[in-house]
């Protein structure tokens, strides 16, 4: 099938239940960046081969995890950013690396993802560590020489290149500092390990901790807004917006529930004392608590009634 046609495609109702349940991320993507990337997982399945290490099969969850998350990286750069990639390997047991474990390694053609911590690095914990966006960096860091040097652009790029050299020097001391007082940083030590790694674990921090980045290191951050062509501390402030806007839609719907209810009540309450003082009949409270006393039930009812059941 030709890449136009599977940049059409989209994810079916469970496959977007399996994203909404694991995906932080993918839950804060706005609506048309989530079809975008839907169609750019289609291509992503295509052109990769998926292999397990440990595991009798890999499941369509471990494929639809892994693409969803690396393909947030291409949402507007395009498919051709993975050109070299032809393997992804799920391994039940965390990857060994020079004796050492690991959640995940990357080459240009292939990535090795330890499946336990890519579940528990798609929640966003206070780890800042996510091992698909990290690797999958990695990949786009090395697609131009196959060498991780944390500057993301082709060889020939000189402006950009440069652009990118300038932020580093001056921020990479910054962040080796931090940790050696003992301060908190928007991106997460391993960093500082080794200058390769100072472009992955941005772009960790750069999507999960996007505003805490903006904040503290706006050069990084504004670099790799740049480089992604996407502003996550948008979609923070937009999904804000719509948390105001649900909350106030729910404030009114309450007003206008319990807004003639309680006028009900103090009625009620009226002809009840008025029945007390003998200035109404017991017939006639009786006559006139029956409508209110039904209106009260459709009220209940409307509340209770299950979502959907209308009949």
């Amino acid at each position: 099938m030709k890449r136009d046609e599977l940049l059409k495609k989209r994810l079916t109702t469970d496959q977007r239940k399996i994203l909404t349940d694991h995906s932080t991320l993918y839950n804060r993507l706005p609506e048309d960046l989530k079809t975008k990337l839907e169609g750019l997982m289609h291509v992503f399945w295509h052109e990769v081969t998926f292999d397990r290490e440990g595991f009798t099969e890999v499941t369509e969850e471990m494929r639809i995890c892994v693409a969803s998350e690396a393909c947030v990286l291409i949402l507007n750069r395009g498919y051709d950013s993975y050109c070299h990639l032809m393997r992804v390997t799920i391994t039940k047991n965390p990857v060994k690396l020079d004796g050492e474990e690991w959640g995940g390694w990357a080459l240009r053609n292939e990535v090795a993802l330890h499946w336990d911590a890519c579940l528990q690095g798609m929640h966003w914990g206070a780890d800042k560590y996510n091992p698909i966006l990290h690797e999958f960096a990695h990949v786009l860091d090395k697609a131009d020489d196959g060498v991780a040097q944390s500057i993301p652009v082709a060889v020939d790029s000189l402006v950009d290149r440069n652009k990118w050299e300038e932020v580093i020097a001056r921020e990479y001391p910054k962040i080796k500092a931090a940790y050696k007082e003992r301060r908190t940083h928007a991106i997460r030590e391993y960093a500082i390990t080794d200058n390769a790694e100072f472009f992955s674990c941005a772009t960790e921090s750069f999507f999960e901790r996007s505003e805490e980045l903006h904040q503290h290191n706006p050069e990084i951050y504004e670099l790799l807004r740049d480089y992604f062509g996407l502003d996550p501390v948008q979609w923070m402030e937009a999904e804000r917006e719509r948390k105001r806007q649900r909350d106030l839609q729910h404030q009114l719907t309450v007003v206008k529930t319990f807004g003639p209810l309680l006028f009900l009540l103090l009625g009620a309450a009226a002809i009840l004392i008025l029945g007390m003082l003998d200035y109404i009949s017991t017939d006639g409270i009786l006559c006139c608590f029956a409508p209110v006393l039904s209106i009260l039930f459709y009220v209940w009812w409307a509340l209770n009634i299950p979502e959907g059941d209308s009949s």
